[in-house]
C-alpha cells in the first residue's frame, strides 16, 4: 500500500506542483547559456606585461574560455564576454562571477540588460558558489606551475 501511494503521489500534478522542495530547481540544460567567469593571478610576467588570466567556463558543455591580460579593468572583462562568448557562442542567458569591480562596473551591467542576460553574483567568503570556474581556475594553475617549472 505504501508503494502505491508513492507511485500516486509522484503521478500526481498538483502533489508535484505544492509539495516542499528539498532541492534546488533544476538549471535548464542547454550549452552555453550559463557561464561562470573568474580572474586568476597575478603570476610571472609573460609576454606582452601580461600577469592574469580571465577565465570563463560554460556550465553544460565544461567549455573554457581563456585569456591572458596584463590589467583586468572593467573594459577588458567587456571585450573579452563580447569576443570569447557572445560572438562565438550566441547570448547567453547568465553570467555568474565574483563580486569584483570589474564584473559590477555600470558598462557591463548596461551590455548585460541590453542583451537580457542575468548577472548573478557569489558571496565575497563562499567562492565555491561559482565551483566550476574555481575547479577549472585550479586545474589551470597547476599545469602553468608545471610548465614554468620545465623552463
Amino acid at each position: 500500500m505504501r508503494q502505491d501511494a508513492i507511485r500516486l503521489v509522484n503521478k500526481c500534478e498538483r502533489c508535484q506542483k505544492h509539495s516542499s522542495l528539498t532541492h534546488q530547481p533544476a538549471e535548464p540544460l542547454c550549452p552555453f547559456m550559463q557561464w561562470g567567469i573568474d580572474i586568476v593571478g597575478p603570476f610571472p610576467l609573460a609576454a606582452g606585461q601580461r600577469k592574469f588570466l580571465l577565465v570563463a567556463v560554460d556550465y553544460f558543455t565544461k567549455w573554457v574560455e581563456a585569456e591572458p591580460l596584463a590589467r583586468i579593468t572593467e573594459g577588458e572583462v567587456m571585450k573579452f564576454i563580447w569576443k570569447n562568448i557572445i560572438c562565438r557562442f550566441g547570448i547567453p542567458r547568465e553570467i555568474i562571477s565574483d563580486n569584483g569591480r570589474q564584473f559590477q562596473g555600470r558598462k557591463i551591467q548596461e551590455l548585460c540588460q541590453g542583451l537580457r542576460i542575468k548577472q548573478r553574483f557569489t558571496t565575497v567568503a563562499h567562492p565555491q558558489a561559482n565551483g566550476q570556474v574555481e575547479v577549472t581556475n585550479r586545474i589551470l594553475v597547476q599545469g602553468i606551475k608545471r610548465r614554468l617549472e620545465r623552463v
